[in-house]
């Protein structure tokens, strides 16, 4: 199964690093306020839909290749098995 859900992931850019304004409120505690320069880039948002595409095409790697590698190990031994079995037919012809 080909993987075409594929999300184009972009860095959030920004003109400066994040800084902060703080206020003093009338009470004596302060308050301080995200102070973003201009947006170059938006970024991709960050969510549980975004990152669930990634652990689905996980899973379906995980699966082909576990897929791929019972199928090696199955003609391996069909492979060892063919292997003896024509060891024994020489062997028998080598002994009369």
């Amino acid at each position: 199964m080909a993987y075409n859900n594929r999300t184009d992931w972009k860095d959030h850019v920004v003109a400066r690093p994040k800084t902060y304004t703080e206020t003093t409120n009338s009470d004596g505690s302060k308050t301080f306020k995200d102070s973003f320069g201009e947006v170059y880039q938006q970024g991709t948002p960050q969510s549980a839909t975004n990152f669930n595409k990634i652990e689905e095409a996980l899973q379906h790697i995980s699966n082909a290749y576990d897929m791929m590698e019972s199928i090696y190990q199955a003609e391996l031994r069909d492979a060892q098995d063919r292997i003896e079995a024509l060891e024994a037919k020489v062997s028998a012809l080598s002994s009369s």
